[in-house]
């Protein structure tokens, strides 16, 4: 494989992991803002059961709120582990995308020193052409004066 299919080959990895990368974090995002809610809700619950049971509940009514916070509270705990997911998923995407950076940049500097070395060499090739010319018309006035 040529320099150049590498680095392009690379050049749309690093682009893919971006994206990847941008799609995880909006994932997160979502995931946590989903956990801060049901957090809030669960929080709200509380409020509100306290409240009324100061007023007094029945052991049905209790039940029936300790059922549901016990749902809430898995909800929550699978909410968590989804969010704790999207981070691990995030923090390899990041580790992947800077190897792929760097690998890029890498390819890069190769193509550059390359090309430069490339450059170099027609310098050479076209002084040595030169220089050979001006030999050649230097020998044949030479010959002509004497």
């Amino acid at each position: 494989m040529s320099l150049e299919s590498l680095r392009k080959l690379r050049a749309q990895t690093v682009e893919a992991l971006m994206m990847d990368l941008a799609q995880i974090t909006r994932t997160l995002a979502q995931r946590e803002e989903r956990y801060r809610n049901l957090e809030a809700k669960i929080q709200q619950e509380v409020v509100t059961h306290d409240r009324q049971s100061v007023q007094g509940l029945t052991i049905e009514a209790w039940l029936e709120w300790q059922g549901r916070m016990d749902s809430q509270q898995a909800v929550l705990r699978r909410v968590r582990r989804e969010v704790e997911q999207a981070v691990e998923a995030w923090q390899q995407t990041k580790a992947l995308l800077v190897e792929a950076s760097l690998e890029r940049k890498l390819l890069d500097i190769v193509a550059d020193k390359r090309r430069a070395a490339q450059c170099a060499d027609a310098a050479r090739q076209e002084q040595r052409t030169m220089d050979e010319a001006a030999s050649r018309r230097h020998s044949t006035r030479r010959e002509r004066y004497s």
